[in-house]
């Protein structure tokens, strides 16, 4: 920003009407007070944002899962209908195996009826065989018997002589007749022994098949009482599967639901966080706004801290341009290697470096968190420009800071207050040790060190390398407006409200970066 305006009175003095310094005092502090406001704001809306993405996160993965999940209780109902299909096909089939086994148990009944009604007529067969065999033994007795009488005739009719020959011929005859009946008494004894012998199997073959047929009908029982058992749970688990496949309908039902509201869950968030963003870009306008207001405030010394860190962020940069330049005059760098924009991060070996400036101990091999870097001529100026930091703090004591930053917001040094031992606490050495890192996380402080080279090159990549900046912007000393100057106020990555006055820094003829002056606006 270019400053104009001749900010003292013909007499010398600055404003002279003290009324005029009390109401621009005042102004002042109703900008000052308004640019804190938006910085809180902007603070508050970039938790919020942060806060929303975590939203929109989480809503996404939600409605991932809940789409798996619809997807697997489809799934699952699909199964379920399936399961309950088969289980009432098994039922069905478990009621038909019972009647089956009905009809089982009521054959092997009737096999066991009508073996028994067999085993009975085979021991009637077997009794009669035995009364046969008994009759046919009388009737050998007898034919034995009548033999005997018949020989006895036979003698008797022989003492008779020729009166008895016509009873000898009939006592021969009854002998043979009793022969013959005593053989065939034989033979049919022997053939009902033979028969009884063929028949005994079959009888013991008979009581096992008795056996048998009980013990089938027993099994055929039991089988009949299980099958009517698996009948009743298969009824059951068929009511039980029918009733899942309906809850996993529902269910699928319920997760549709729940996935659609997710989505107006996220286009909602999605327009809250629009919302947000909106509100940053109207509390950026309002800082701008505030930039608008310090412009025409300069014009008007009231001897303010901002008048007053004005005064000394034009001196630093004058100071900071000789210590920079120092080492080019005495043949230690070459000016390009100052302009450079090369930085080389430190970690390993190239810690103990760092040791002439702040203590290393607790700094582990892997580098610094946030990294650490070094370039061509930190060795050679870091020391002598932190005393020209401090020595800022020591004529105004109101500042939080004061040091240069270069194109890119990196940090060569920095006032001995925040070049602290290093802890290995993160919280702890992220407010106490802010030297030699990229100062990028707040935008503020980027847009503060590329001021007045145009919206291109703000918009430059962290780490933008010189060329990239000349072809944006010409970068000689030349094009500087006079006078020009930047205040804005942020919130710090510690927490703090600040408001921050860059002033434009050349060195060697060529934009450096820009020293920085901040104060806190808590208050």
């Amino acid at each position: 920003m270019s400053d104009p305006i001749d900010r003292s009175a013909p007499d010398g003095s600055t404003d002279r009407d003290p009324q005029l310094a009390q109401d621009l005092a005042g102004l002042e502090g109703v900008i000052n007070r308004s640019a804190a406001g938006a910085a809180r704001t902007s603070v508050r809306v970039q938790t919020l944002a942060r806060e929303i993405d975590q939203i929109l996160d989480s809503t996404r993965s939600i409605q991932t899962t809940l789409e798996g999940l619809g997807s697997s209780i489809s799934q699952g109902a699909s199964a379920a209908e399936e399961s309950a299909e088969a289980t009432r096909h098994m039922a069905d089939l478990t009621r038909h195996g019972l009647q089956e086994s009905g009809q089982a148990v009521a054959t092997v009944r009737q096999l066991q009826q009508q073996t028994n009604l067999t085993a009975e007529r085979l021991e009637s067969l077997m009794g009669h065989i035995l009364q046969v065999n008994e009759v046919s033994q009388v009737i050998g007795e007898i034919a034995d018997r009548t033999g005997l009488l018949s020989l006895n005739a036979a003698i008797e009719a022989a003492h008779a002589g020729a009166f008895g020959r016509g009873f000898a011929v009939v006592a021969e005859e009854v002998r043979k007749l009793a022969d013959r009946t005593s053989r065939q008494t034989q033979e049919i004894g022997a053939l009902l022994e033979a028969i009884r012998r063929d028949l005994d199997p079959a009888r013991e073959a008979m009581d096992r098949s008795l056996a048998l047929a009980s013990e089938t009908r027993t099994q055929v029982e039991s089988v009949e009482q299980r099958f009517a058992g698996i009948a009743d749970l298969a009824d059951t688990a068929a009511g039980h599967v029918s009733s899942i496949a309906q809850s996993a309908s529902e269910e699928h039902a319920a997760a549709r639901t729940l996935v659609e509201a997710s989505g107006r869950l996220l286009d909602s968030t999605g327009t809250l966080k629009s919302e947000a963003e909106a509100v940053a870009q109207d509390a950026f306008r309002l800082s701008s706004l505030t930039e608008v207001g310090h412009r025409h405030l300069a014009a008007h010394d009231t001897g303010s801290l901002f008048h007053r860190a004005l005064g000394l962020g034009r001196d630093l940069s004058r100071t900071a341009a000789e210590l920079l330049e120092a080492p080019v005059k005495a043949g230690q760098l070459r000016a390009e290697d100052l302009l450079a924009l090369d930085y080389t991060e430190i970690r390993g070996p190239g810690i103990q470096s760092l040791s002439r400036f702040f203590g290393v101990l607790h700094v582990p091999p892997s580098g610094f968190a946030p990294p650490k870097y070094r370039t061509a001529y930190d060795a050679l100026v870091e020391l002598p420009l932190q005393e020209a930091f401090d020595h800022v703090l020591d004529l105004e004591p109101r500042l939080t800071f004061a040091l240069i930053l270069d194109l890119n917001s990196y940090a060569p040094s920095h006032n001995r207050r925040y070049v602290q031992d290093w802890t290995g606490q993160p919280a702890k050495d992220l407010a106490g040790n802010r030297a030699k890192r990229f100062f990028t996380d707040n935008r503020v402080l980027v847009r503060g060190a590329r001021h007045g080279l145009g919206e291109a090159a703000e918009g430059l990549p962290d780490q933008a390398s010189r060329e990239a900046f000349r072809r944006m912007a010409d970068l000689s000393e030349g094009a500087s407006a006079p006078g020009d100057f930047l205040v804005q106020t942020y919130a710090r990555d510690t927490g703090a409200i600040i408001t921050v006055l860059t002033v434009p820094l050349h060195a060697c003829g060529q934009r450096y970066g820009v020293s920085l002056l901040g104060w806190s606006s808590d208050d």
